[in-house]
């Protein structure tokens, strides 16, 4: 074999480790959002090596960058858990959540076309329907694409994507609060301010409909802590 042909299977073998450790990632990332992986649960290397029929190195990668999204925690001597912040700092991520949700409502009202305007509408009305059937799973997918439609309404790349990075650590207690016992209708009733006041083009109005909306008070953080692993 050439030099180049060496280098050039070398690059596809490392190429097809990032697919694999990606792949990976991926699924434990899916199995943390979606409540199958809870918080403080070990993620324990051997395990998950027999679970996806690979050696430990590609584990150990994933692992690491999960860590970087600060879904999972590597621990010195305890390996590594699914993250497992304390409830001061769920509520405080909350509270930012809710004030750069409000912002990006806000912009959406001041930038919004007719196409993402139809846009909101029809995640809103999906949602709603969604609201009324038996699939949790498929209510709380379209519940979020109502809240995508916003930000990308918003037209800035830079708050939409610390709204996703913010969403994927808060995903597994944004679960616990939208599954509460009649939060459904509640946050539907939400939803229908929100997108008035972005119909009518109402800019406070709108920034402080989303920022409630997602700001969690009383009760829920009380159910929270107490339902949840958490400090």
């Amino acid at each position: 074999m050439t030099i180049v042909a060496m280098r050039a299977f070398d690059r596809a073998e490392a190429r097809d480790q990032r697919t694999l450790v990606e792949r990976i990632s991926s699924a434990i990332q899916g199995d943390i959002l979606e409540g199958r992986l809870c918080p403080g649960d070990r993620l324990e290397e051997p395990v998950l090596s027999r679970k996806y029929a690979v050696s430990r190195t590609p584990i150990r990668e994933a692992l690491r960058q999960l860590a970087s999204t600060r879904l999972v925690e590597i621990r010195p001597r305890a390996g590594a858990v699914v993250a497992s912040p304390t409830a001061g700092e769920i509520i405080d991520l909350f509270e930012l959540v809710a004030e750069l949700e409000g912002v990006a409502a806000r912009l959406a009202t001041e930038r919004l076309d007719r196409s993402d305007l139809a846009a909101i509408e029809e995640a809103h009305a999906i949602c709603q329907k969604a609201a009324r059937g038996d699939d949790d799973a498929a209510y709380y997918r379209v519940n979020g694409d109502f809240h995508l439609a916003i930000h990308k309404a918003a037209k800035n790349v830079v708050l939409r994507k610390e709204l996703q990075a913010l969403d994927t650590r808060l995903s597994p207690y944004r679960r616990f609060i939208t599954f509460r016992a009649g939060r459904t209708q509640t946050a539907l009733k939400e939803h229908d301010q929100i997108l008035r006041a972005l119909q009518k083009r109402d800019s406070s109005l709108a920034q402080a409909a989303m920022s409630d909306h997602v700001r969690i008070l009383g009760e829920d953080a009380v159910a929270l802590v107490r339902g949840l692993r958490v400090g």
